[in-house]
């Protein structure tokens, strides 16, 4: 039961996580999205067949069917009549669903409310769905996003804007390497071009679509280039090139594209005299064509009639053509597109002015934080030059205190005295040989030589019985009992061992922790205990055994020393030497 408990609580934690995290939709829905934008009609019949197990299937399934069929039928040019499927998907991903459908969402429902004739619902969602696009990994729907509202804006002949938009699709066509979406924008521009009477520029960029579709061996989107250089030829008047260039196009004759090459046949067809076949096209028209398209074949028609004398057709063509006159108005309504777009443009402008404002604030708390940061560094820097500047002092101080006692021990030794010794020598020999003037010089520095020899002779005495006096007290002897062999007590010196050594040194050497603690005053407890006993004349193994240390230990404790007071290594006994003469 011990081990089954945690081992249930790992498998909680991770069905927590798993329901917390993102769950994956039906494989048939998945399947039906993919084949949506290369075989539409597929997808609707995939869809067809699981609308059955829609009904009982979680709210996120139903919504994500609900934005596929929308989906699959606006890829296979299914003209949309209802935003009822549309927008429940769209509060839905808004509100509580998975936010990254959520520009997909708008998108469909701005293509919606286009196929429906009302515009400036239909900029509004594809500007929602531009707002709602992450800063990257969406460039291919981007790219459909501004072609769709580049055409809203083509539609109210507001040319300046809509190239505005074709050069945002191309930009995100190319960042998607999207091809198709690249020939398509480069189409569209040269449309805009076209509407704003830049002939060179609006050929220019036909042509390149043409040639970048020739190059990548796309011959559908070869074609649909073709359409548009058609079109430009034709306002040019050249109707051989347009001829040309339909004959290509119409070789494929998809859904997509027939009202725009019907357009243009019957026109040309109209324009070089050629009655019968404008008249096909245009009766064509009336069956494919785009609203635009079917007024415009309802007006010829009706001209077509009235030449004829067959007035009844010519009024039923009249009236169709009113009937779409009508539709055409209601789909242009330049002032509220311009008004909304106003408006998403001020609403993008507060929201880069916001942005910017947040950026400026954190430049400006950047800027205090480093002031702050360099101010502190500062202060740091100041505190640690004086630090070190104290430090460095002290350090020449105890340097010249540990000088001068190495002076006083170098004076206090037999060598010092034997080369004094030499030197005295030395000086009566050539006081034998001055003359009256360099005579008093050398006496006097012979008599000099002469006091230091007695001093030294006297201080060394000293020492000696100083030494003498240590070697015979009455604490080095138990120290030493305690050491030997036969005593089978503990060797470890005790507090108030160290009290009684400390009491005895001061007895012998008065002065001998002050001077200690002026060569370097931070001793430790450990050393300053070490000191005591080599001025007592314990050997440093002894040493090691009183002190519960090993050898190496003392060893490295007395050169440790030595280094704090003179700042250079040295060797043990060199320390030594400078506690014997404290």
């Amino acid at each position: 039961m011990k081990n089954l408990l945690p081992l249930c609580a790992l498998l909680a934690l991770c069905l927590c996580l798993s329901a917390c995290g993102g769950r994956p939709y039906p494989r048939v829905l998945v399947q039906a999205d993919s084949l949506a934008e290369t075989d539409a009609d597929s997808a609707r019949r995939l869809l067809a067949r699981w609308a059955d197990s829609v009904p009982g299937a979680p709210e996120r399934v139903r919504m994500y069917y609900r934005l596929l069929t929308v989906k699959a039928a606006d890829k296979a040019y299914v003209v949309h009549t209802s935003d009822s499927v549309i927008l429940p998907v769209v509060d839905y991903y808004g509100q509580k669903g998975d936010r990254r459908l959520l520009p997909e969402a708008c998108y469909y429902a701005g293509r919606v409310y286009r196929d429906m004739g009302d515009a400036p619902q239909a900029l509004d969602y594809f500007e929602r769905a531009a707002e709602a696009l992450p800063p990257q990994g969406e460039e291919r729907l981007a790219g459909k996003i501004y072609s769709q509202t580049g055409t809203l804006f083509l539609y109210q002949e507001m040319y300046g804007e809509a190239l505005e938009m074709y050069r945002k699709a191309y930009a995100c066509s190319v960042e998607a390497k999207d091809i198709k979406g690249q020939v398509y924008a480069l189409r569209d521009m040269g449309t805009a071009y076209q509407g704003l009477e830049q002939m060179d520029s609006a050929l220019y960029y036909s042509q390149k679509a043409m040639d970048f579709a020739l190059e990548k061996g796309m011959p559908g989107m070869l074609q649909v280039a073709q359409s548009q250089l058609a079109s430009l030829y034709l306002g040019l008047e050249q109707y051989d090139q347009v001829e040309a260039y339909l004959r290509e196009a119409f070789k494929d004759r998809n859904k997509a594209s027939r009202s725009g090459l019907y357009s243009m046949a019957a026109k040309l067809y109209n324009y070089t005299g050629r009655l019968d076949s404008a008249i096909y096209y245009w009766t064509e028209l009336l069956d494919c064509g785009t609203v635009y398209a079917k007024e415009m074949a309802h007006f010829a028609l009706a001209q077509v009639a009235m030449r004829r004398k067959d007035f009844d057709a010519a009024l039923e063509h009249f009236v169709q053509y009113q009937v779409y006159d009508d539709s055409i108005r209601h789909l242009t309504d330049v002032e509220t597109i311009r008004r909304a777009h106003a408006l998403y443009n001020y609403r993008l402008r507060e929201k880069e002015n916001l942005h910017l404002k947040e950026e400026r604030q954190q430049r400006v708390w950047l800027f205090y934080g480093s002031l702050g940061i360099c101010i502190l560094f500062l202060a740091f820097a100041f505190a640690y030059v004086q630090y070190a500047r104290r430090k460095k002092s002290e350090l020449a101080a105890r340097l010249e205190k540990a000088n001068r006692i190495k002076e006083e021990l170098q004076q206090r030794s037999e060598q010092f005295i034997w080369e004094n010794e030499q030197k005295v020598a030395d000086l009566e020999r050539k006081l034998r040989e001055a003359d009256d003037t360099l005579r008093m010089q050398l006496e006097l520095q012979r008599e000099r030589m002469l006091h230091e020899n007695e001093q030294a002779r006297a201080a060394l005495e000293m020492q000696k019985q100083v030494a003498e006096v240590i070697e015979k007290s009455d604490i080095r002897k138990e120290l030493l009992a305690r050491l030997s062999v036969a005593n089978k007590c503990v060797k470890q010196l005790r507090q108030a061992d160290w009290e009684r050594i400390e009491k005895e040194i001061h007895i012998l050497c008065p002065d001998f922790k002050e001077k200690l603690y002026a060569l370097y005053a931070g001793f430790s407890e450990h050393e300053y205990h070490i000191c005591l006993l080599i001025k007592l004349g314990i050997r440093p193994g002894e040493i090691a055994v009183l002190t519960a240390h090993g050898k190496e230990s003392i060893t490295a404790a007395r050169r440790r020393m030595y280094k704090k007071v003179y700042g250079v290594e040295g060797e043990p006994r060199n320390w030594d030497d400078v506690v014997y003469s404290l």
